[in-house]
C-alpha cells in the first residue's frame, strides 16, 4: 500500500514539473517578460508542484487501490442472506463506475474555476489563462474525490439498513477487517493532506483582486457590504472547506461505524448460537453426560462467550492510527478561522505577544 501511495506521488509529481517546464518554455517562446513571473507564480505562489503531487496523487493512489480494497471486502469479509447481494452489488458497480462521477466533479470544477477566475490572476495573455486553468484543475481532483465519498457513503449506508442480513464469513479473522480499517485510515490521510495543501495554495496565491471586466466589478458589488472591497470575493474560497473537510471527516468516520455495527451484531450472532448450543446440555436434567462434563461444558460456553465480548473494543470508530489525520485536520481549522476572523487573528497575536 505505502509503495502503490509513493509511487502515485511520484507520478504526479513529474506530471506537475513537465507542465511547469511546458508552461514556462512556452511562456518564454510567446512573452518572454512574463516567463519569470509565470514559474514563480507556479511554483512559490501556488505550490503547483505540492498541490499536484498530493491532490493528484492522493486520487491516483485511491483509484489503483479502492477497487480492490472494496471488493475484497464484499466477496471475501461479509456474506449476505436473503438475496440482499444483489443491492449491495448494484451499490458496488456505483461505486466502481467513472462515468457518473463527473456529474458532481464536471459541477464541482466549474464553480472552483470560476471563483478563481473572480479573484484575478496576474499577468496577461498566455500565461494568465495557464495560470488559471492549472490551478483550477485541483477542483476537478476534489470534485473527483467527493463523488467516491458520496457513493461510499451509499454503499455503507447500504449496508447499514440490511446489517441483520449482512455477516462476517465464516473463515475470517478481525485482522482482516483490521487492515481494511487501516487502509480507510490511510485513504483519509492522504485526502487531508491534499486538502490542507490546496487549502494553503489559495491562501498564498498572488491574486490580484480586480475584476475581470467592468460588469462583473460592478455585478459583484451589489452582493458586497457596504463596508467591503472587492477583495471579499476570496472569501468565496471557503466553499471547499465547508463541503470537502466535513465531507472527508464524516465518510471516514461513518464507514467505521458501519464496520462496527456489521462486526458486533455477528458477535451476538455467535453469542446466541453458543447460547442454543449449551442450553439443551446444561439444562437437560436427563442428559447423558456426567455432572462434571455439564458444568465443563457450561464454563466452556461462559468462557468463549467473554472472549467474545472482550473483542467488542475491536474497529474503534477513532484510534492512534488516525492522529497524524486529526492534527493535521486542527491545523487546518485554526489556520482557517485566524485567517478569516479579525477577533480571533487579534486574539491570537496578543496571545503570541505580537505586536504588528
Amino acid at each position: 500500500m505505502l509503495i502503490i501511495l509513493l509511487r502515485s506521488y511520484l507520478v504526479w509529481l513529474l506530471i506537475a514539473v513537465a507542465v511547469c517546464l511546458i508552461g514556462t518554455l512556452s511562456v518564454l517562446a510567446a512573452d518572454p517578460s512574463q516567463a519569470r513571473p509565470f514559474l514563480i507564480s507556479y511554483i512559490y505562489n501556488w505550490d503547483g508542484l505540492v498541490v499536484a503531487m498530493s491532490g493528484f496523487g492522493a486520487l491516483h493512489f485511491g483509484l489503483s487501490t479502492f477497487r480492490q480494497q472494496f471488493n475484497y471486502l464484499v466477496s471475501a469479509i461479509l456474506h449476505f442472506k436473503n438475496n440482499k447481494s444483489v443491492e449491495i452489488y448494484y451499490e458496488l458497480q456505483k461505486l466502481f463506475s467513472f462515468g457518473n462521477k463527473q456529474f458532481i466533479a464536471i459541477p464541482v470544477f466549474i464553480i472552483g474555476a470560476s471563483i478563481l477566475y473572480l479573484c484575478g490572476y496576474p499577468m496577461t495573455g498566455l500565461p494568465h489563462y495557464m495560470l488559471w486553468l492549472s490551478s483550477s484543475s485541483m477542483f476537478y481532483a476534489g470534485g473527483l474525490m467527493l463523488a467516491y465519498g458520496v457513493y461510499t457513503i451509499r454503499l455503507f449506508s447500504s449496508l447499514e439498513r440490511n446489517v441483520d442480513d449482512v455477516e462476517l464469513q465464516n473463515n475470517v479473522h478481525i485482522v482482516e477487517l483490521e487492515n481494511f480499517n487501516l487502509y480507510l485510515s490511510t485513504l483519509f490521510f492522504v485526502t487531508v493532506i491534499a486538502l490542507y495543501f490546496a487549502f494553503r495554495g489559495t491562501l498564498t496565491a498572488n491574486f490580484t483582486f480586480v475584476p475581470p471586466a467592468q460588469w462583473i466589478g460592478d455585478f459583484i458589488n451589489i452582493f458586497l457590504p457596504p463596508t467591503s472591497s472587492y477583495r471579499s470575493v476570496r472569501n468565496l474560497l471557503i466553499y471547499p472547506i465547508v463541503l470537502f473537510l466535513p465531507l472527508a471527516s464524516f465518510a471516514g468516520f461513518y464507514v467505521r461505524l458501519v464496520l462496527r455495527k456489521i462486526y458486533l451484531v455477528s458477535i451476538k450472532r455467535k453469542i446466541l448460537e453458543i447460547d442454543d448450543l449449551a442450553r439443551p446440555i446444561v439444562e437437560n436434567a436427563s442428559s447423558p453426560y456426567p455432572i462434571d462434563r455439564i458444568i465443563e461444558i457450561r464454563n466452556a460456553a461462559m468462557d468463549l462467550k467473554g472472549k467474545i465480548l472482550s473483542n467488542n473494543k475491536v474497529l474503534p470508530l477513532v484510534d492512534f492510527k488516525d492522529s497524524p489525520s486529526i492534527i493535521l485536520l486542527l491545523i487546518i481549522l485554526i489556520q482557517f478561522i485566524v485567517d478569516n476572523d479579525v477577533t480571533i487573528k487579534s486574539f491570537v497575536k496578543g496571545l503570541l505577544g505580537i505586536t504588528t
